[in-house]
């Protein structure tokens, strides 16, 4: 005799059905294009028996693109005085084209530095010529023009080979480095502090997956007024000339979009409890889908990136994609409200994992979005402007000698996975083409990780100490950060008169004109600029004279973790200095606290300059001073807030900050004491369009 089955399941069963017979329906609604008669197959083959060329399908980047070089065309055209552009470049013959690209290595005297830059503008002015002319340039005219190419422009305006500058190439131990910065002792101010949680995602996903940023964020650059017009022009001649043709219509047609931001969707990312097939555990692990290759839509290349938890929860991003996701509220069950619920799922029954599935109204929300104040966005997706950024400053501050680029974060997955994987799945793994050998041309590392000395003498190989030979990481100093010289030093330091000599001259140059471009002292006014800021940004080593007199190097000692935000410290004690003899179930609490305290920062945000305030502090001790009562001031500086001046809570350096000017004191003022009084009293606020408080 069966038993009845369990209500829970009915329902689940139910739920099932439904949704199964909506996307059924769905799918049925579908339009599907009506197949051409028999006379319209006709007029369609005599149409195109006159048509010689149809136009590429170019993607925004390459219009982008060839827009730049068309405003050098048209400038090259009004210096010729010839008033047509589009005719001059339909009738273009191999003598002008030389002379042309003669002209914008003059125009760009100082700027272009590399070959690779000229040869780019060469394969963008074939496609420019091709959209116009509605052909191909002749191929034995492009031969002189590379020949042309090589033998005059590269020797007479000294271009260099492209790539001469190295690749660096990042390691875990740079990754290390970069997490622990940015939780723990960066004292930049974000418009809140989860954009530190987001940064650290984009840094975990970069070097764990070698994608370009374009999959990841948003990096779709502006449409250029000419590129609009062009296809404004273009677009009104198509439906002008016949616009009745089979053909005509069958170009007009959009290709469908993704009808999403170009950035990493919720869609993207399938969250699961996998129960682990050795230890029998439920573990939480993701898969990631990346499909538009370079962030295009005309590149799909699908490639599925598996996820789990990290031993260490810094290099976690199972953890920080979960604490994205809370914060969101994006999971679709309930009762998913935080990391417990989440962490303590349990996978049941004879399967071996189970889904967390997204809310629906969240497949197509990025994760990782750009903020307006404090406010995070809800559908724009954060900007590779962002993202390169402060990886720019972050990589610096850090005390890494050079400042990082995505590119680098995937040139170190490309040679991690190089010789631990087969070439096909690196190959798919950095969405290469394998017969044209991309990673040896492009991202096989420069540095050759392999103790080729000892191996010839056979002798014993010193491999450890030749993978710090390969990374970016050899060269790294944590105590060279950015204001680690303070400011009073700068100003009291006697100007420099080679560089005082290099600006006369150069100042004599330009003739008191701001811009340069165009005039005939630019490449000596480029030389000296570029000679004054290599003096600036020399740097006297003393540490091997400090030796040779035998003086004592000063011990290093890692900075304690000293941040105002109770969240963020805590957060940051827990992912630097986890305990290395703590059971599973302790780990486990830990990584549960961790994902929250990720979720609880993206509600806080800084208000105060944290390295202003520590270097106040510092010059304190050096003078010798003591915190007192009479420290605060009876009159007030016009730059204090007088809220904070008298909140004993606070320190005596946050008491007495001053802040740049009047209107960053006000902004201060609005958005913690006025909301704080508002909040406390219950009335309302004033209206945006009534301007901001003042503090009279």
């Amino acid at each position: 005799m069966t038993s009845a089955p369990a209500t829970g399941n009915l329902e689940l069963d139910v739920d099932f059905i439904k949704q199964f017979t909506q996307q059924e329906a769905q799918d049925r609604q579908k339009q599907r294009p009506v197949p051409l008669s028999a006379d319209e197959h006709d007029a369609l083959r005599k149409e195109l028996e006159t048509v010689r060329f149809i136009q590429p399908k170019l993607a925004d980047e390459s219009k982008i693109n060839i827009s730049v070089v068309c405003r050098k065309w048209k400038r090259y055209c009004e210096e010729q005085q010839w008033d047509d552009w589009r005719a001059a470049l339909k009738s273009v013959t191999r003598q002008t084209t030389m002379t042309f690209f003669f002209r914008v290595c003059e125009w760009s005297a100082g700027a272009i530095k590399s070959w690779g830059t000229t040869q780019v503008y060469i394969r963008q002015f074939q496609q420019l010529y091709t959209c116009v002319a509605g052909s191909y340039l002749d191929r034995n005219d492009m031969k002189e023009l590379y020949k042309f190419h090589h033998r005059v422009l590269i020797p007479r305006f000294e271009l260099r080979a492209p790539n001469t500058n190295g690749k660096p190439v990042l390691a875990a131990d740079s990754l290390h480095a970069i997490l622990m910065f940015n939780i723990a002792y960066d004292v930049g101010i974000f418009r809140s502090e989860g954009q530190r949680i987001q940064l650290a995602c984009c840094y975990q996903l970069l070097c764990y997956t070698g994608a370009r940023p374009a999959e990841i964020v948003h990096a779709e650059r502006r449409e250029s007024m000419d590129e609009k017009d062009a296809a404004h022009n273009d677009s009104n001649s198509m439906a002008q000339d016949q616009c009745s043709s089979p053909l005509t219509k069958l170009l007009l047609q959009e290709t469908v979009g993704r009808g999403r931001p170009k950035a990493l969707c919720y869609e993207d990312i399938h969250m699961m409890i996998v129960r682990h097939p050795a230890t029998g555990r439920a573990i939480p692990a993701m898969a990631i889908k990346f499909i538009h290759h370079k962030g295009a839509d005309n590149k799909p290349k699908p490639t599925v990136f598996f996820f789990t938890p990290a031993k260490k929860l810094i290099f976690c991003a199972v953890s920080t994609v979960i604490a994205l996701a809370l914060r969101d509220q994006a999971f679709d069950a309930p009762s998913l409200t935080n990391a417990t619920a989440v962490l303590r799922t349990r996978v049941q029954g004879p399967v071996q994992s189970i889904a967390l599935r997204w809310k629906q109204s969240m497949l197509k929300t990025p994760l990782f979005r750009k903020y307006h104040d404090a406010e995070l966005s809800m559908d724009e997706a954060m900007t590779y402007s962002k993202l390169r950024d402060d990886m720019h400053r972050q990589s610096l501050d850090a005390g890494f000698e050079k400042a990082w680029t995505p590119r680098f974060a995937r040139r170190g997955a490309a040679n991690a996975a190089n010789g631990n994987a087969a070439d096909s799945v690196r190959d798919q793994m950095m969405r290469h083409d394998p017969k044209f050998a991309t990673f040896h041309g492009a991202y096989l590392n420069e540095n050759v990780n392999f103790d080729l000395q000892n191996t010839f003498l056979e002798e014993k190989t010193e491999q450890q100490l030749y993978k710090v030979f390969a990374h970016v990481s050899l060269t790294r100093d944590p105590r060279a950060t950015k204001d680690m010289v303070p400011q009073e030093v700068w100003d009291h330091l006697p100007d420099d008169p080679q560089i005082l000599e290099l600006e006369q001259q150069r100042q004599a140059l330009k003739g008191g004109q701001h811009r340069v471009q165009g005039m005939p002292q630019e490449p000596e006014i480029r030389q000296l600029t570029e000679m004054i800021r290599t003096k600036q940004d020399q740097r006297q080593k003393k540490d091997i004279e400090r030796q040779a007199r035998g003086d004592e190097d000063e011990e290093y000692t890692e900075p304690a973790i000293d941040l105002s935000i109770p969240e963020r410290a805590r957060l940051a004690q827990i992912l630097c200095h986890r305990p290395s003899n703590c059971t599973y179930d302790d780990f486990t609490e830990l990584w549960i606290e961790a994902i929250d305290l990720m979720v609880g920062l993206f509600g806080k945000r800084e208000t105060r300059r944290q390295n202003r305030l520590r270097r106040g502090r510092q010059s304190q001790l050096h003078t010798g001073q003591q915190p007192g009562a009479n420290i605060i001031p009876t009159i007030l500086d016009r730059n204090q807030c007088p809220d904070c001046v008298g909140d004993e809570r606070l320190t005596i350096q946050e008491r007495t900050f001053k802040y740049c000017r009047p209107t960053v004191r006000n902004d201060h003022f609005d958005d913690q004491h006025l909301k704080e009084h508002y909040a406390e009293t219950g009335e309302e606020g004033p209206a945006e369009e009534d301007g901001q408080a003042k503090i009279s």
